[in-house]
């Protein structure tokens, strides 16, 4: 392994014996991110260029295959002995990890299920919007991991579809507005305009408002008293 890479050493703590795949398969992701080749993991083999092709392409074929040559050698150096000798022979770094995939993945029909739930049945039923945004996108990401994949305006309508009727107006605008956010943003803008918040601040208002000041009267209370009590004068003499 790259000795100038420190987060590799999370590859080589613990090989893979099949019984720790899961947090396996999220150290290699850290570390083929760091080393900016986890496109491997996604991007098709690109055709063998001809002799005459141009030299972007030459250079785009090479890359990959260097690309590739690092991530079989990450995975090959942290398998346990047995495993590396069932993927050792094949070639792509993304059909290694397939056949690993199928051997040990855990992402079971009721595991995929209870990510589901989590997601869709999620409802904000008090405490922060902060909160239960931040729990919305812990169920997101447990719902990756067992292979259910949102795109992220999905994502963004299932976390608006789990609040409260008292962000109804906020929806309202969202929609009416064509708005396009992220789910960061949109965990800021709804801690902006979470009316708890408001409502906190509307209390604080009446309950200042509702303090009687102390001392004496101004005197021109005393002589709009007076003068109300004169214009009653007629009623009692009648």
């Amino acid at each position: 392994m790259s000795s100038f890479n420190p987060l590799a050493t999370i590859l080589s703590r613990k090989p893979m014996d099949g019984k720790n795949y899961k947090q396996w398969k999220t150290n290699l992701d850290i570390v083929l991110q760091f080393e900016k080749l986890d496109f491997v993991l996604t991007t098709p083999k690109p055709a063998q260029p001809a002799e005459n092709a141009f030299k972007a392409t030459k250079t785009h074929f090479s890359n990959w295959e260097k690309a590739n040559v690092s991530v079989r050698c990450y995975i090959l150096a942290s398998l346990a002995n047995h495993l590396q000798e069932q993927v050792s022979m094949i070639e792509s770094g993304a059909e290694m990890v397939k056949t690993l995939d199928d051997m040990f993945a855990t992402s079971s029909s009721s595991a995929r299920q209870n990510a589901l739930t989590a997601v869709t049945k999620t409802i904000m039923t008090g405490g922060s919007v902060w909160d239960h945004c931040l729990a919305m996108i812990a169920n997101f990401k447990q719902a990756d991991n067992n292979g259910i994949k949102f795109v992220e305006e999905v994502k963004v309508d299932l976390l608006l579809q789990s609040l409260p009727e008292y962000f109804n107006q906020f929806k309202i605008s969202y929609n009416m507005n064509k708005l396009n956010m992220d789910l960061t943003q949109l965990m800021h803008e709804l801690e902006s305009a979470d009316p708890s918040l408001v409502k906190q601040e509307n209390a604080f208002f009446v309950a200042e408002s509702s303090v009687k000041p102390k001392g004496k009267p101004k005197r021109g209370n005393k002589k709009r008293k007076r003068r109300d009590k004169v214009f009653q004068l007629p009623n009692l003499l009648q």
